[in-house]
């Protein structure tokens, strides 16, 4: 197949309305969509992934307006579009309109990109985009061109060119098709910021479980964000050990805050690639680098992948739920 790629919003709507699957960026991470009035298309998007059946796809609007017209918009839902969106929440709202994908949920995971490119992409369309994280099911959401080319060139009908994604981690989902509201994925947007408008906002039990039910949002019932390395997920103090015993073992590769260099006499002629190395500032550094660095480590051949644990305080949620998801099993 020719993959047409392109900046062009025009070219790349055409696709779509055309019946198309395009994969574009977003603010969190690139996503694989199509329009969410045509089954077919949608359809296709599980396909190409090898995605379950039954793991629903977000909803990307160019406006609240254009949310309006097919789902429920509540008080409370119109004031945290408002108040955070364009961006990284998504909120799953009852439909009113039963032809939107997928058809036999009554539900619907709407989101808007922050980028105004994006925006624009989706007016031309006509259409909502349906659309999950551009990956091969289970494995690291993408967020860069490199790696989304490498990986779709050649299997959908178009990429769209346009600024990478900066956050790195997938949205915020927040349930508000219930009393009290849920919430059934951490991301960048908090619960405590949530729950300045959510005073009783929950987290279900169904975030982690694996029983026979069907999720309202992605992120829920199956294992996620996990690269082919063994990843493990360790306290400070932890990290640092393994990484003193292991760091000249060409098989392994860290990720974190801490790093010590303290070679014992006679290492110094041990070979050390610096490359599988990467350490970060702050939660917000560490999420934005996690799935490029994982997605490093698999095109090199590693075998375990080790993360500090994220620092207490801002962003340390939604990166943690990715780390978690991300080592469970392992």
């Amino acid at each position: 197949m020719k993959t047409l790629i392109s900046s062009d919003v025009r070219l790349l709507a055409d696709l779509i309305r055309k019946g198309g699957v395009v994969v574009f960026p977003t603010e969190t991470v690139f996503g694989i969509g199509a329009s969410s009035f045509n089954e077919e298309a949608c359809k296709r998007i599980y396909k190409i992934k090898g995605r379950p059946s039954d793991n629903p796809l977000i909803a990307h609007f160019s406006s609240i307006e254009s949310i309006k017209s097919v789902c429920e918009v509540s008080e409370i839902a119109e004031r945290l579009l408002l108040t955070f969106s364009p961006g990284p929440i998504t909120l799953v709202l009852p439909k009113k309109n039963p032809i939107v994908f997928p058809k036999e949920l009554p539900t619907l995971g709407v989101r808007i990109p922050k980028n105004p490119i994006i925006r624009e992409w989706i007016e031309e369309c006509g259409s909502p985009i349906s659309a999950p994280s551009a990956n091969l099911s289970g494995r690291p959401s993408l967020t860069r061109m490199s790696d989304a080319l490498r990986y779709f060139d050649g299997v959908v009908d178009g990429i769209l060119v346009a600024e990478e994604p900066k956050l790195g981690i997938e949205s915020t989902v927040v349930g508000l098709y219930e009393d009290p509201p849920v919430l059934l994925r951490p991301g960048s947007i908090e619960s405590n910021d949530l729950k300045r408008f959510l005073p009783n906002l929950v987290m279900p039990n169904s975030v982690t479980e694996r029983g026979e039910f069907v999720p309202p949002s992605p992120g829920m019932k199956y294992k996620h964000y996990s690269p082919k390395a063994n990843v493990k997920l360790l306290p400070s103090e932890k990290f640092l050990s393994e990484f003193r015993k292991c760091m000249y073992d060409s098989k392994t590769a860290w990720i974190g805050f801490s790093y010590v260099l303290n070679p014992s006499p006679g290492d110094e002629s041990l070979e050390f690639d610096p490359t599988r190395m990467k350490f970060v500032s702050s939660n917000w550094e560490y999420s934005s680098a996690l799935y490029a660095f994982f997605e490093f480590c698999d095109q090199i051949g590693i075998h375990t992948i080790y993360c500090e644990e994220p620092k207490e305080g801002e962003g340390k949620e939604g990166l943690l739920n990715r780390l978690q998801k991300a080592s469970e099993d392992n």
